[in-house]
């Protein structure tokens, strides 16, 4: 066995062990295979994948949950342009990650030879930055790398490794530096304008957003609405800053219902946005005509319909203790008709149906599925009906992409969140859409025993592009998957498969799915057709 730890990849891999990384993902190339060797020998375990699209998913999530920077490893021009979608993911999802790309010898760079592209101009508007890794100062650009992924808003950064920099042996120390200094707290900004706003206002609403989750604020934010009444709506990704079970808590916007959501907001006279990134859904797209307060680190990003009464930035661990000791109004939100609000949104969700219907699934594995469960489902129809329905108290337990809203997430996420939580049991949930764009890593989850539930609710259609074109009073082209009589297969590359068409035979499957020490797929064969009423009214 070669003895890579004085090698430049070896002091690649040094850093990234000392940085407190685990895992790194991808598949194996010429130009890698040294990277790889040296993260093995430095106990960085290697996981294979069927697809750096996959690599890169995964090192998103791993960076989510562990607040470390994912790892994601490939070769040169193909392996690096099937990662850029999980990059761009990790961009706009506000994911730490590391994008490790191989790259010819320094002689051939800027060449017309097989494989060659410019890494740096592909990765240029989906990363942080991307830096080339080389001789003499590998050390301190993996840490630069490591702090700027890190950094407010956290997201991909990309490294450039060229083949014959990797195997060079190196002069540089690999370990026992400094890490970086945390980023120094900002004094807030606009707090005294903001609480003038607030104290004028009669019915306000919180607009709580993924920065809010990415912070671990939900005990702040708990006394503030406590305290003071004030009913809060989230985004997907800010969901379970409070928990959604929580007597003030309206809803979420842009997903199903929103029309109901939008309808309760017309009553309130103020907006409060904490923690509220954009990225997801522009603050216009659902707020009635009243005043903006933004809250955040950023400022507000938001189109001339929207009028910014005040904003407050800096971080938000020590601005909201301000909100809540506050001397302000109590408002006039009645909870009784909160509560009711509520309850019939929530009833609404489970319209009746002869045949077996997607919330029946829901209802059935949020059951099933233990309270710290973590779930990771799809792009799709079914994911405006899970921002709703599904219920969380933290916000770690629900992983969707929301930013970058790609197909393919789900199975990714689920097996990236089972490595980095072991204890907690996950499940994976997705249309058949995005299960046939990534039905080759149940290879992956079997290779590595991922104790991981599959389930796939088929309809055999894009059921979201459907309900769009129908909307639109188009042609219904391009949504058919797969005639909806065809047969559940017994198993995917080793993975058992088992059908359900109804809520007993769906027991029936969680039940056998309980006792398995491995992965396991149901396929949930539903009626998709509710779902344009429900995404629309």
């Amino acid at each position: 066995m070669a003895d890579m730890r004085k090698t430049n990849a070896g002091i690649l891999a040094a850093r990234l062990r000392a940085h407190g990384v685990r895992y790194a993902f991808g598949i194996p190339s010429g130009q890698v295979l040294a990277a790889i060797e040296a993260f093995e020998q430095r106990g960085i375990r290697y996981v294979l994948v069927s697809h750096e699209m996959t690599a890169a998913f995964m090192a998103d999530v791993m960076g989510r949950l562990t607040g470390i920077p994912g790892v994601a490893i490939a070769t040169m021009g193909p392996g690096a342009t099937n990662l850029a979608t999980g990059v761009g993911n990790a961009l706009l999802d506000r994911s730490p990650a590391l994008i490790v790309t191989g790259q010819v010898p320094v002689s051939q760079m800027g060449r017309r030879v097989q494989m060659h592209i410019d890494h740096q101009a592909l990765m240029r508007p989906i990363a942080k930055g991307s830096f080339i890794l080389a001789p003499g100062s590998m050390a301190d650009t993996v840490d630069r790398a490591v702090a700027l992924a890190a950094a407010e808003p956290p997201g991909p950064v990309h490294l450039e490794f060229p083949e014959d920099v990797a195997v060079a042996r190196s002069q540089e120390a690999p370990a026992r530096r400094a890490l970086p200094a945390p980023e120094a707290q900002r004094e807030a900004v606009g707090l005294a304008r903001a609480l003038d706003v607030l104290r004028q206002a009669r019915r306000p609403v919180v607009a709580l957003g993924l920065s809010a989750a990415r912070m671990g604020i939900g005990a702040q934010v708990r006394r503030f609405v406590e305290r003071h009444g004030v009913p809060f709506v989230s985004t997907m990704m800010g969901k379970g800053v409070l928990p959604d079970g929580h007597p003030l808590c309206i809803g979420v916007v842009g997903r199903a219902r929103h029309r109901w959501i939008e309808g309760f907001l017309a009553d309130a006279d103020l907006i409060l946005g904490i923690g509220y990134d954009p990225v997801e859904i522009g603050y216009e797209d659902w707020m009635p005509k009243v005043a903006l307060v933004h809250v955040d680190r950023e400022k507000a990003d938001v189109d001339s319909r929207v009028q910014v009464a005040a904003e407050v930035l800096g971080d938000l661990k020590t601005i909201l203790p301000a909100f809540t000791r506050a001397t302000l109004p109590r408002y006039a939100w009645d909870p009784v008709a909160l509560g009711q609000f509520r309850s019939n949104l929530l009833q609404s969700l489970r319209p009746a149906g002869r045949r077996f219907q997607p919330h029946q699934v829901l209802d059935l594995l949020r059951a099933w599925l233990p309270a710290n469960g973590i779930l990771a489902c799809d792009v799709g129809a079914h994911t405006h009906i899970i921002a709703t329905q599904w219920p969380i108290s933290e916000p770690e337990q629900l992983l969707v992409s929301n930013g970058w809203s790609s197909m393919g997430y789900a199975i990714p996420a689920a097996m990236a969140a089972k490595l980095a939580r072991p204890g907690r049991e996950v499940v994976c949930l997705m249309g058949d859409g995005g299960f046939l764009m990534q039905a080759g890593e149940m290879a992956t989850a079997a290779r590595l025993g991922l104790k991981v539930l599959f389930v796939v609710l088929r309809d055999g259609r894009l059921s979201l592009i459907e309900a769009k074109q129908q909307r639109r009073s188009y042609q219904l082209v391009g949504i058919a998957l797969h005639e909806r009589w065809a047969r559940t297969a017994s198993t995917y590359f080793g993975v058992p498969c088992v059908p359900a068409r109804t809520p007993k035979e769906l027991r029936a499957a969680l039940s056998r799915a309980a006792r398995l020490r491995g992965p396991m797929i149901i396929e949930a064969q539903v009626d998709g057709s509710n779902y344009p009423d429900l995404l629309y009214h």
